[in-house]
């Protein structure tokens, strides 16, 4: 009797696995096969050659194939089984030298080998054999209109697919358009593509017209709010996705944390931690190094470095989420450490990896390093800069004061400087107070976008330092004129897994008229330590008073003083700000958290200052 083995020719092959076993054995293993009777039958004839291709031995498959079949039954088995292997565009070969004309089903299969090809090609993954994914897209739909078979709905449904993995949105919408009663997984794959191309409100359309809903359908939802950082809208999709019962997997999880992590709501991040830990879910690379990154952007980095501490398995862009961690909450040290462990490890860093050692170095003015880090990323890593790599250069020499090394280094650039290079040269102008410097900036950051609205406020900003209002003055007139209006600040604050939004002067919080007590509290108790508020940066040329009580009112304090009397005592206050924090809020937020006794985490559009007993975790070196 033969091992169990060899009962069943859908299962001979897999757990071989690769490298492939010697030919004797495959032949011993196909001989019994054929004596048994076995590959008599068209079904196990297909399961065996499937199994075949499916454990990588594809050239023995092909050998086992009828050259005059009666069905092409095997022959579309090893097309579906090359579709889903690590080499789908293998499918193709195949394809091409099928003995009988391909029907719907070999079709069906090329054309979801090609979406596969185009989903790994947009996803950034390298695609084997460096085959170009959209010609083989379209040969493909070409191949489905040719034979007869676009019509038929599981390729349409495919084509669908394709090219929406493409990106192309508007092919995707041509097709669709041409099926009359399109299934689930159709209507699932054009909202997808919709999503996707960030038409999210058209998307949203056929998504809520949609009769039945399964997981992919509700992944593809709240993965396109998540790309265009509508983070709320996705979050209330999720809780609709729950009440709903629909399955809740690693790919919604992962938009989930996304989400979280765009908008600073840390106790929703955790509530997704716990729901994978309750449920028994491992911890894929995936998963966990999208709890890093939300950990790390929620300022709570020593849980984000003690989940990357607890992976069993790694790989470059975890490493590359917890070093940029460490760089936003201004541990330069500590990244620069982390990094020489991944470099010890063996992993490869790349480009992005760069960008975040470069930026902790400039958090922390640690100027040797990063110029060190810089120099070793072509000679050592064989990794070309990029325009981002240059700007972290001008922004680490422009923090530290080398402005002549930062002026330097930009006309030694071999590319054209780009508006983040002109944009770190402002900002350096602006912390060092150098008014013809910032001059000269703005005009290169111009000369690329006109319409930066940022720029124009740096330049405001040293212009009132120095009480220059004919300056101020002619900035604004100059935005006005362009058209160019200031983007307005807001500041978010969760309270019971629920995000509050507060802007400038804003009287809309149900909760107002407490706000307003815990204001004037906050400033009588810190006038009594001698806070005076730091009005340089007010854009206006008015009386002192008045810059006072428009300075108190800036989105983060009205935040912060939501924080003290929602949240409890000994609770970390959190605030994620889409604007650089101002000097004042700066110096009041340190004094609040001296003398409310009170830790403040704030995540502004720069990095994270994390406040305590009246100091800051970026030293004042921001």
């Amino acid at each position: 009797m033969p091992p169990p083995l060899l009962r069943d020719p859908a299962t001979v092959l897999p757990s071989l696995g690769a490298p492939a076993p010697h030919p004797h054995l495959l032949r011993a293993l196909h001989a019994h096969l054929l004596v048994s009777a076995r590959l008599a039958s068209p079904s196990h004839l297909a399961a065996f050659a499937a199994s075949l291709a499916s454990a990588s031995h594809l050239a023995y498959a092909r050998l086992v194939l009828p050259r005059r079949p009666a069905t092409l039954l095997a022959h579309n088995a090893l097309l579906r089984a090359l579709a889903r292997g690590p080499r789908p565009g293998l499918s193709f070969a195949a394809f091409r030298h099928l003995p009988l004309p391909p029907d719907h089903y070999s079709l069906t299969f090329l054309v979801r080998a090609a979406a596969t090809l185009a989903a790994s090609a947009a996803a950034g993954r390298p695609v084997p054999g460096q085959v170009n994914a959209r010609l083989l897209a379209v040969s493909a739909h070409g191949a489905a209109v040719r034979r007869g078979h676009a019509a038929d709905p599981h390729v349409q449904s495919g084509v669908v697919s394709m090219y929406a993995a493409l990106g192309d949105v508007a092919d995707a919408r041509a097709a669709f358009a041409e099926i009359a009663c399109p299934d689930v997984v159709c209507v699932t794959a054009m909202v997808g593509a919709l999503a996707a191309g960030g038409d999210v409100d058209a998307a949203r359309e056929l998504f809520d017209g949609m009769p039945l809903r399964d997981h992919v359908a509700w992944n593809a939802m709240i993965a396109g709010y998540v790309h265009v950082g509508r983070s709320r809208e996705a979050l209330r999709l999720f809780d609709q996705m729950q009440r709903a019962g629909a399955a809740i997997g690693e790919a919604t999880l992962v938009s989930v944390l996304t989400a979280c992590a765009q908008i600073g709501a840390l106790d929703r991040g955790k509530w997704v931690h716990w729901y994978m830990r309750s449920r028994g879910m491992r911890m894929s690379v995936t998963l966990g190094t999208a709890l890093v990154d939300m950990y790390s952007k929620c300022g709570a980095v020593v849980t984000a470095m003690e989940v990357f501490e607890s992976m069993g398995e790694r790989n470059v862009y975890t490493w590359t989420s917890a070093v940029s961690g460490l760089a936003m909450n201004g541990m330069g040290l500590e990244c620069l450490e982390l990094f020489k462990r991944m470099e010890s490890a063996g992993i490869q860093p790349n480009g992005v990896t760069f960008v975040a050692v470069l930026r902790g170095c400039s958090m922390a003015g640690l100027v040797d390093e990063g110029q060190a880090c810089f120099d070793s990323m072509k000679g050592k890593h064989g990794v070309d800069p990029w325009l981002e790599h240059y700007g972290c250069m001008v922004d680490l020499y422009g923090r530290a004061g080398r402005l002549d090394d930062a002026i330097n280094f930009i006309n030694d650039m071999p590319v054209e400087p780009h508006e983040g290079v002109w944009g770190a040269l402002l900002n350096a102008s602006r912390i060092h107070n150098n008014v013809e410097l910032g001059k000269h900036a703005l005009d290169k950051l111009l000369a690329i976008e006109s319409q930066n609205d940022a720029a124009h406020v740096l330049l405001s900003n040293i212009y009132a330092e120095s009480q220059n209002w004919k300056g101020v003055s002619r900035v604004r007139g100059v935005m006005k004129a362009k058209g160019v209006k200031k983007v307005p600040g807001w500041s978010a604050i969760e309270v019971d897994g629920k995000v509050h939004e507060f802007f400038v002067g804003g009287r809309s919080h149900p909760r107002h008229k407490e706000i307003e007590m815990m204001l004037a509290e906050m400033g009588r108790r810190l006038r009594l330590q001698g806070y005076a508020a730091n009005t340089k940066e007010v854009l206006f040329d008015i009386e002192e008073e008045e810059k006072e009580g428009a300075i108190s009112l800036h989105s983060e304090k009205l935040a912060l003083a939501f924080g003290l009397i929602a949240l409890p005592e000994g609770v970390e206050i959190r605030i994620v700000k889409n604007l650089r924090v101002c000097k004042d809020c700066h110096d009041y937020t340190k004094l609040i958290s001296k003398v409310f006794n009170r830790e403040i985490i704030m995540r502004d559009r720069n990095r994270f200052h994390h406040f305590k007993d009246g100091t800051c975790s970026c030293k004042d070196y921001w």
